[in-house]
């Protein structure tokens, strides 16, 4: 009976083709059919179609019949004669798929249906500094991007580039994360800090408009990289919108045996040296569409426990804004990036005893700094090689209270130029300005080219 349905359902659609065949060519004389011979064609169509149809759906509902036969009539209406007069049992498979099919569903919905994407950027650069040698670097950053379920996601990012006469891998995030619904999102492990908005959205090379990074997003002000948990997302507020950031993490470590450094913060030290934990966030605000404006913060205290050092208490804070517009009068897009954070560290003594050569010094610590970048792209312009261009121009600025030690200020200013060879691919040229108090300048001549994928 099963292969009299397989046979039926195959003559039905040869039947079919051999019908539209012979009409065709039965009522083409010139190309054309009349009305009333497509509408009997059609009609017939349809007609076989519906039969089709049906053998199709008497097919997937007869093993389900035949399984719940007695196991004679199963035995002798499903064990047709091979070519040697043995008798073939048809019964397994039969039975084998409907028995597999639960538990496969039972698989799926443990495991899931795991979702890969393979993302990142790869970059090469050119560095021309004065002071120093100049010199030629690679990197590779892979993003490993995975979809459990709907709802629970990874994502990890890889640092690879050369270093010596070897290669240096570097895990820069990994985290777990779960859609708890469409405002609230929950994350585990190692992620950037909601807090640093740079590090945070605009870091990979293909998206940072210069080759270098801005000062003090990289040089203790701000956290770059925390580990611990967060919960995130965003709501409408009329038809403005909110999002938020808040995080629970290992903290930073209080610098306190160089007399240079005393005073200041080490975000790159992920495991914690106390008990306390540092906790932050970042609320951002977008009155209207292409303008976000925020604030973020992150509490700790960083010294080691069982020292003298376990209650000083740390605060960092930052205001940034975010500004994309298009502007018919300068024909082109118009891009604003700014953020500016304020550290402080309470009144400590370093060094109290003198054994380290340089104290005892006590003072408070207080740093602060920010960058502005703004960028403009004549997209609206007919000729492709000027569309493609980006001016940019950069100020960042790095200072410390006269209280503390090192260089008490460090200000560049950046100017580059870009060509956009694909939407992700671009290539860079860019002259910075740096003039440290008390030390030589330290200008440098930039050549980037980065690919995003």
């Amino acid at each position: 009976m099963k292969i009299y349905r397989c046979y039926s359902a195959a003559i039905i659609q040869a039947a079919l083709l051999t019908i539209v065949s012979a009409r065709a060519q039965d009522t083409t004389t010139d190309g054309f059919v009349t009305r009333k011979e497509y509408d009997e064609l059609k009609a017939e169509l349809l007609a076989m179609k519906k039969e089709l149809d049906a053998l199709k759906k008497e097919k997937t509902v007869a093993p389900k019949r035949e399984t719940s036969e007695s196991p004679a009539v199963a035995s002798t209406a499903s064990k047709p004669e091979g070519p040697e007069g043995q008798v073939v049992d048809d019964s397994q498979k039969e039975v084998t798929p409907t028995v597999a099919q639960p538990f496969a569903q039972s698989l799926d919905s443990l495991l899931g249906t795991t979702k890969f994407l393979l993302a990142g950027w790869a970059e090469g650069m050119f560095e021309a500094r004065n002071g120093q040698v100049s010199t030629f670097s690679a990197s590779f950053n892979p993003i490993f991007l995975w979809e459990l379920t709907p709802k629970l996601l990874f994502d990890g990012r890889l640092e690879i580039e050369p270093s010596g006469g070897g290669t240096n891998v570097n895990l820069v995030n990994a985290q777990i994360s779960y859609l708890l619904n469409d405002y609230i999102a929950l994350g585990a492990g190692e992620f950037f800090s909601p807090s640093n908005v740079f590090v945070e959205r605009f870091e990979p090379q293909w998206i940072n408009k210069l080759p270098d990074r801005p000062l003090a997003v990289y040089h203790g002000l701000l956290p770059n990289i925390s580990v611990g948990a967060q919960v995130r997302g965003g709501f409408p507020i009329g038809p403005t919108r909110a999002n938020y950031a808040f995080y629970v993490s290992n903290g930073p470590v209080l610098n306190t045996f160089d007399a240079r450094t005393a005073g200041t913060l080490d975000f790159n030290s992920y495991t914690d040296n106390n008990d306390n934990k540092a906790v932050g966030g970042r609320v951002g605000f977008l009155p209207v569409p292409g303008v976000e404006v925020g604030y973020g913060f992150e509490t700790s205290k960083p010294g080691f426990q069982g020292t003298t050092f376990h209650d000083v208490q740390a605060f960092v804070q930052s205001v940034d804004l975010e500004v994309t517009r298009d502007s018919d009068l300068l024909k082109g897009r118009i891009n604003l990036f700014a953020q500016y954070a304020w550290s402080h560290v309470d009144h400590a003594v370093y060094d109290p005893d003198g054994s380290l050569g340089f104290g005892p010094l006590a003072f408070t610590s207080k740093q602060d700094g920010g960058y502005a970048e703004l960028a403009y792209r004549p997209t609206k312009v007919d000729i492709d090689f000027v569309r493609n261009l980006e001016l940019i121009f950069r100020w960042d600025h790095l200072s410390r209270d006269p209280s503390g030690l090192g260089d008490p200020w460090e200000t560049r200013w950046t100017f580059g130029l870009n060509y956009w060879l694909s939407p992700s691919t671009v290539l860079k040229a860019a002259y910075e300005w740096d003039k440290p108090s008390g030390e030589p300048n330290r200008n440098a001549l930039f050549i980037q080219t980065a690919m995003g994928f």
